[in-house]
């Protein structure tokens, strides 16, 4: 895949804000889906680097936890950006488009 153009990603995240609040609030395994959206959209607007991603998303909170999904949720929207998702992967918008009601 190729490095989308500025284009591309102001389409994905508008994609990402508009399945935002069709999508159940949090999975069947109790991850906080929109709190793993919100983390897609600003890696995009942010343009973040993979180190940008892991001190926003991969910190320990005071409770000594973090959330796995939404860091994971935060690398593929920073995959997707740096064109370095596989081709058959689907891009953040879409992954969650598939679940939205």
């Amino acid at each position: 895949m190729t490095k989308p153009t500025p284009e591309q990603i102001a389409t994905e995240v508008a994609r990402l804000k508009a399945v935002h609040s069709r999508v159940p609030t949090h999975s069947f395994f109790g991850d906080d889906n929109r709190a793993a959206i919100d983390a897609q959209i600003r890696v995009l607007q942010e343009r973040m680097s993979i180190d940008d991603v892991h001190d926003s998303f991969g910190e320990l909170t005071e409770d000594g936890e973090y959330s796995h999904n939404t860091l994971d949720c935060a690398l593929t929207a920073h995959d997707w950006l740096h064109g370095s998702l596989a081709a058959d992967e689907a891009s953040p918008a879409a992954g969650w488009e598939g679940i939205a009601r």
